[in-house]
């Protein structure tokens, strides 16, 4: 294993970018093409415009600022022509974090100005002496118009204004506004089609009523001739900015237009043409993880870790990557706690864990309260997961809700796949056993792994079949355990005691099974015999399917079976169906728990 920290924060760049640059390797995400054509388009374009990069937090957006914008002292860094175009830049985001409401936008403002000014100042061909007068001129009006506002914040002057009083914020700004453009215009009033390239970055991780006041202040005070703004943001922020700020129904009315004003080409970053499997692989051979020879693995290997990862964190680079470094910490864990290397699957089990641990904590808390084969097995069930009150905050999250239900039966099934040995579309507790050691040895819960009430029942009725009776075994394994009585997802198994279960559906105790010495298997149902028999004969006369035998599958209890621990009128004759195929077995079976179920819900 390296030891390595795959940093969450984006690519950074300190040289041009040029073809053969070596620079251009840290693009696993084949981001660079799209750079390429939007340089070309800014060296090109009509200014003032303004360019909205879109897509949710950690897909690339500011990677691809800094392939166009550089982030190095050289003069030629990025992919922008220096010598056509000066760069300046502003994260909005500590503007927004000290409750200046009043005079953020002023003072993001200012933060360009003062920038442009320094950038300004290295370029041999401007004038020092013009380039101060005009910054000191455009940096007063700012000035001026803050502590004016910051005034006007703090109550200052509330009750001796007069009319003399009167200060004119709307016209101060405007004065700025001519003022900043006689400051571009000492880089771009050569003719030669110079341009000023103004990145504005992090605008969705403010109040999105912020976000709007800053995106109007941009329009309206600097959008000038010979500038090309680039900015980070979503339509979903400016939609909710102004709900914020104008109400629901003029952002219903007005906001596509409104947006359409501010950004004049919207460009979404293309995440489903990224190669995501490579950039996966890529990531798992730095940090020197398992499954991973050479930089490549099995095409079966490299399928899993690209399905689990687009069904779970999807194709956002940071969450890939917040997966992949704590899929290292946990890694290590498991390798100090197991005393060996990690194996193959092992780490795959691990990363799908991870995966939804990262995508959708609320699920993979209540995975870890019970992970049983029936939990697994539930959580496929839309209708399962709609009456979980875990998942309803992961539901709020996503604007669509079957979408995110289906991600998680894809995921599931994926899972299914990794651990289902005999191939039989079913997984047991055998076969989910690797997925609780790694949990445990991983130390994902406090919680060591535990048999679950139904694998314990289980074992209780082999351990007491000390006479090794083929029928108890036989009906066990063959019958009950693939039966909906076991494999279902809407029952569950209360360990009540040290001999017995209780069966519960939709919070109704249906039944028991019992496990004693003298009676290794015993079967009770929460309902009359005679209400039972007359269920099986309406099966038996619908399906035709099995012997006239299985109508007396149950009998009452009587004698010292009416004294038996455990809850239910009615035991299940399991030696009935001795002479039935196991598939007919299991059909009776099924038939016997729906006659149960509907009666009862």
């Amino acid at each position: 294993m390296n030891d390595v920290t795959l940093r969450e924060a984006p690519l950074s760049f300190t040289s041009s970018l040029d073809h053969g640059d070596e620079a251009r390797k840290a693009d696993t995400l084949n981001l660079l093409p799209y750079a390429e054509a939007m340089r070309d388009f800014i060296h090109e374009c009509e200014t003032p415009i303004s360019i909205g990069i879109q897509g949710e937090w950690g897909i690339g957006r500011t990677s691809l600022m800094n392939m166009l914008r550089g982030s190095g002292d050289a003069r030629q860094s990025g992919l922008l022509d220096a010598r056509l175009c000066k760069t300046i830049s502003l994260d909005s985001w500590p503007y927004a974090q000290f409750g200046q409401d009043d005079n953020m936008a002023v003072a993001c403002l200012y933060a360009l100005t003062h920038e442009l000014g320094q950038v300004l100042e290295h370029e041999p061909g401007i004038d020092a002496a013009e380039l101060k007068i005009r910054l000191e001129a455009a940096n007063h009006r700012l000035v001026t118009v803050m502590q004016k506002l910051r005034e006007l914040r703090q109550g200052k002057n509330g009750h001796d204004q007069n009319e003399n009083s009167y200060f004119d914020i709307s016209g101060q700004m405007l004065v700025f506004k001519t003022e900043f453009e006689k400051l571009v215009s000492l880089w771009t009033g050569s003719g030669d089609g110079r341009r000023l390239v103004i990145f504005v970055d992090d605008l969705d991780r403010i109040r999105p009523s912020e976000a709007l006041e800053l995106l109007e202040a941009i329009k309206n005070f600097i959008d000038v001739p010979g500038c090309v703004f680039v900015m980070t943001l979503d339509y979903e922020v400016v939609k909710q900015g102004m709900r914020e700020k104008l109400g629901k129904y003029l952002q219903k009315t007005s906001g596509k237009a409104f947006f359409d004003k501010m950004i004049q080409l919207p460009f979404v970053v293309p995440t489903t043409s990224y190669q995501l499997d490579e950039y996966i692989i890529d990531l798992l051979d730095k940090a020197g993880l398992p499954c991973i020879v050479d930089g490549s693995c099995d095409p079966e290997s490299r399928q899993f870790f690209l399905d689990i990862t687009r069904y779970t964190v999807g194709r956002n680079p940071r969450g890939i990557k917040r997966v992949i470094n704590y899929m290292n910490l946990l890694e290590r864990i498991h390798k100090f706690n197991s005393g060996r290397e990690t194996t193959d699957a092992e780490f795959k089990i691990l990363f799908a864990l991870v995966s939804m641990q990262i995508a959708w904590p609320e699920l993979f808390q209540h995975f870890i309260r019970d992970p049983s084969v029936g939990s697994v097995t539930s959580l496929q069930s839309w209708d399962f997961l709609e009456t979980l009150p875990e998942v309803s905050n992961l539901f709020e999250r996503s604007p669509d809700k079957e979408l995110v239900k289906n991600a998680i039966s894809a995921y599931f099934d994926t899972l299914f796949s990794l651990l289902d040995v005999n191939g039989d579309g079913q997984i047991d507790s055998k076969e989910l056993r690797p997925v609780l050691k790694v949990m445990e040895l991983a130390k994902m819960t406090n919680v060591e792994s535990r048999e679950r009430p139904r694998e314990w029942i289980v074992r209780r009725i082999h351990e007491n079949n000390t006479d090794e009776s083929p029928l108890v075994d036989t009906f066990l394994e063959n019958v009950f355990k693939k039966s909906i009585w076991y494999l279902g997802t809407e029952i569950r198994y209360h360990r009540a005691g040290p001999r017995y279960v209780t069966l519960v559906h939709d919070r109704r105790q249906i039944g028991t099974i019992v496990s004693l010495k003298s009676q290794p298997f015993v079967f009770r149902l929460a309902m009359s015999p005679e209400r039972v028999m007359q269920g099986l004969k309406d099966y038996w006369t619908s399906k035709q399917t099995v012997k006239k035998e299985a109508i007396v599958l149950v009998r009452n209890t009587f004698g010292t079976e009416a004294s038996l621990t455990g809850y239910g009128d009615t035991l299940v004759d399991f030696s009935k169906m001795t002479y039935m195929a196991s598939s007919d077995a299991i059909k009776l079976l099924n038939a016997l728990y729906q006659i149960i179920t509907d009666v009862n819900s």
